[in-house]
């Protein structure tokens, strides 16, 4: 079980197997920055994979769709923030840089930089062990600030050591993009050609684009998208699978049934029946208190 080290601030600061990505993908609606403390793990974020052993260092955005494969040992320090603290701490990075820190997230192989997050983790703990700290989310906004400057100037310094060498930037720019309109609109369609018209590109183009970042057709990534967000709704409202139906603009309950059992091999009935109540990652890391111690993408 994970051990918190705060509780009801718009930061959290946990010691994590985070073994609520290991059953399936999931949509995170949190930034967090995970830094791999012991054992590996391969983490799959929107649809590519990485490789974290003890130094690696990732972030996470809102948005991001996640899933983990890791050793029985894997540990790992987690800071994970709402998507407003992400926002004011990336308020000076212009949208080119926040674009390229979302293709360079991970960090494994710079003593540098699991240096600086060594020590601001170790920061966060002193403060986050202290009871009543009123200042906490403040802490943590100035070191986000801190963390993505320098993290942004260390990778425009060094662009040779880039971690996507074979896509250029603007196919990354244009991935990244495909998948924030889709974060942001996977309600309203799930249409391909809706999708490449927001980004003023040919459907073949874009084809091309998420095909070579993620080996997958734009049709495949929106619906595993989609399903993934039904999921999370269904395990975590009350509300029936009719109005869910309604907001996601199905015709009708039958084909939103049909479409849902399709991809995920159940009726939506039979999934909320067989899963557990959920209610997101706010209450997915059960707090442990007394145990100190144990990668938004957003359009600008």
């Amino acid at each position: 079980m994970d051990s918190e080290l705060i509780s009801d601030f718009k930061a959290r600061l946990s010691l994590s197997r985070m073994e609520e990505f290991s059953k399936e993908p999931s949509v995170i609606d949190y930034g967090a920055i995970v830094s791999t403390k012991s054992g590996q793990v391969d983490m799959m974020v929107n649809f590519k994979t990485w490789h974290l052993e003890a130094g690696s260092v990732i972030i996470l955005f809102p948005g991001d769709v996640v899933s983990t494969k890791a050793s029985s040992d894997f540990l790992a320090d987690v800071l994970s923030y709402d998507p407003a603290m992400l926002r004011e701490a990336s308020l000076q990075m212009e949208h080119a840089v926040y674009s390229q820190l979302r293709e360079d997230r991970c960090r494994g192989d710079e003593p540098i930089v699991s240096d600086l997050v060594g020590s601001m983790f170790r920061l966060l703990h002193v403060y986050f062990s202290q009871p009543e700290n009123r200042y906490a989310d403040q802490i943590v906004l100035c070191q986000l600030k801190a963390f993505f400057l320098g993290f942004c100037d260390f990778i425009e310094r060094h662009p040779e050591k880039g971690v996507d060498r074979m896509a250029s930037h603007r196919v990354n720019e244009l991935f990244n993009e495909f998948m924030s309109l889709v974060a942001e609109h996977y309600r309203d369609s799930r249409d391909v050609n809706y999708y490449a018209d927001q980004m003023n590109i040919s459907p073949k183009y874009l084809g091309q684009i998420v095909q070579q970042k993620t080996q997958h057709s734009p049709k495949v990534i929106i619906d595993h998208y989609v399903v993934m967000q039904l999921k999370l709704l269904l395990r975590t409202s009350r509300e029936s699978v009719k109005q869910i139906a309604w907001q996601y603009h199905f015709n009708d309950t039958s084909f939103f049934c049909r479409y849902f059992k399709l991809r995920a091999g159940i009726s939506p009935q039979q999934y909320r029946e067989l899963q557990p109540s959920d209610a997101g990652f706010r209450e997915s890391i059960e707090p442990s208190r007394g145990s100190p111690s144990g990668a938004v993408n957003k359009r600008r």
